[in-house]
């Protein structure tokens, strides 16, 4: 009778055992899409850690300043319905602006010194015409073409650092920096422009500056942007230059 009661349990246990392992669902195998973005993922990292290997001793830093900014105008052929008289526009000045964002400073294969900046800025420029037209029985100079002279832009920009051995460099460091910097315009171009839609929404410029660092706490800088591509279209040509002053700061002393 004991041994019965050992094989009727026995056979109890078996059959709970069973119906578990039949109730529990199968995981359906992974589809061909999700093995394949599951590779491009991996060969993504791998790829980045390949490029981006040699660039080390990276630091985050907060950066603002002002800038003071023309742009000389050349409207060429353009034509169109309008008529501006130069007295009210042509200010061969600079005019201030101001911008802030974020820059990473490091180094290249642990010897050439870099930085890569993203800032967004106001851009506020006088405007020199070196073409201007006359129009018969009025006095003084028009243009069929009036320039935007303000513009809200994200600025990115990556310079190359010389270091200048001057002075006690343990302590603090001037640097020669150089490179190219390129503005995509954010803001929408003024009611008469957009008739013919006569502003490109990017500006290619080269930059050439000088920087002082302060064993790293701060670095303060003057740069000078130089126009390369022009910020409107054909056939009006308009190049913006810039001279921008800021500081650099830590970003690990702010937060």
């Amino acid at each position: 009778m004991f041994k019965l009661k050992i094989i009727t349990l026995s056979f109890l246990v078996m059959c709970l055992f069973y119906s578990s392992v039949a109730q529990t669902p199968t995981l359906p195998a992974p589809t061909q899409k999700k093995q394949d973005k599951f590779l491009l993922k991996q060969s993504i990292a791998q790829t980045w850690d390949k490029v981006f290997v040699n660039f080390t001793d990276n630091k985050v830093y907060l950066l603002a300043g002002m800038s003071f900014s023309k742009q000389t105008v050349k409207p060429g052929n353009y034509a169109s319905s309008f008529n501006y008289n130069l007295g009210d526009y042509n200010k061969n000045v600079f005019k201030p602006g101001y911008y802030a964002g974020f820059r990473v400073d490091g180094k290249y294969k642990k010897m050439h010194n870099y930085s890569f900046a993203a800032s967004l800025n106001k851009l506020t420029t006088g405007t020199k015409y070196k073409q201007t037209g006359e129009l018969p029985l009025f006095i003084g100079q028009f243009s069929n073409f009036k320039a935007d002279d303000q513009f809200f832009n994200l600025s990115l920009a990556a310079h190359y650092k010389q270091l200048i051995t001057l002075g006690d460099t343990a302590k603090f460091k001037f640097y020669v920096v150089a490179g190219p910097s390129l503005d995509t315009r954010l803001s929408a171009q003024s009611a008469d422009n957009l008739v013919n839609n006569n502003y490109q929404r990017f500006l290619l410029r080269g930059d050439l500056g000088v920087e002082f660092d302060n064993n790293g706490y701060y670095t303060l800088f003057l740069h000078y942007k130089q126009g390369i591509s022009s910020f409107t279209k054909a056939p009006i040509k308009t190049n913006v230059n810039s001279v921008e002053l800021g500081v650099v700061i830590r970003a690990s002393d702010l937060f």
